[in-house]
């Protein structure tokens, strides 16, 4: 067995495969695998990202492994998770070999959720682009913003209020619009906020006109959950936006869980 090394961390809570009273074997809903390795932008809210897929977890009695060791990425490994979550990765952080074990996972059924920096991860590798379905090219400061919530039938965005959602973030634009090989949750309004605020990537066009942040597509038997939402602290201590991240996971999971 590979050495795990101090940045690997595995929780398990209670009703996953601590024993309970009666000393009964319940294993955890859904076993989810975190990897928060970073070969570009590094965000400070990582590890309030991570503290928050922690507590959600207790109280949603999952099984979450968490670790930035991607050698670990192997068939074997990828087994034994229903959902494999990229936090805030970065830039190329997956060999060959490990591009094709998470090929294998997912096109047999594995979720793979991505959130916030998901599109600003492995812009060359082909089967990842091409079923999240666009690449990041910047975006402006943090910022609030009216999001439009235009499916609520998925689990993430059902717990969401009636209307728009309106809160500020880092509003990310894309290579392309997405819309015709994926299916749009939540997009932006353009109009309310500022596109032409761009002193970080000034050779990018941040408008795009039709501008979805969130949405989710199919690999084989595995489904993919993209969220661009994230950037900052707030949004991982918020009950409402860590119902939201639930609610991604579990719906990530269900093909892995025969839902």
């Amino acid at each position: 067995m590979k050495k795990l090394g101090w940045i690997f961390f595995t929780f398990v809570f209670a009703a996953g495969l601590l024993a309970q009273t009666d000393n009964t074997y319940v294993p955890p809903r859904i076993r989810v695998l975190v990897i928060t390795k970073t070969n570009g932008f590094r965000h400070k809210s990582i590890p309030a990202a991570l503290n928050a897929l922690v507590e959600i977890a207790q109280q949603a009695k999952w099984g979450v492994t968490s670790t930035e060791d991607t050698s670990l990425v192997t068939p074997e490994f990828l087994q034994h998770f229903d959902v494999i979550v990229f936090l805030m990765t970065t830039r190329t952080i997956f060999n060959a070999s490990e591009h094709a074990a998470i090929e294998h996972a997912v096109e047999g059924g594995t979720g793979l959720v991505t959130l916030h920096t998901g599109a600003d991860t492995e812009y060359h590798w082909p089967w990842y682009n091409h079923a999240l379905g666009a690449k990041f090219l910047g975006h402006p400061p943090v910022q609030p913003a009216r999001l439009i919530i235009e499916d609520r039938s998925n689990p993430a965005t059902a717990v969401l209020p009636p209307g728009d959602w309106k809160y500020s973030d880092e509003w990310y634009s894309f290579d392309r619009d997405p819309r015709p090989n994926v299916h749009v949750l939540i997009s932006i309004d353009e109009s309310s906020y500022n596109t032409k605020y761009n002193p970080w990537f000034p050779k990018v066009k941040l408008p795009m006109g039709d501008h979805p942040l969130v949405w989710t597509s199919q690999a084989g038997k595995g489904r993919i959950f993209q969220s661009a939402l994230g950037h900052t602290d707030e949004f991982w201590q918020l009950p409402l936006d860590r119902a939201y991240i639930r609610g991604a996971v579990e719906w990530a999971a269900g093909a892995a869980k025969g839902d």
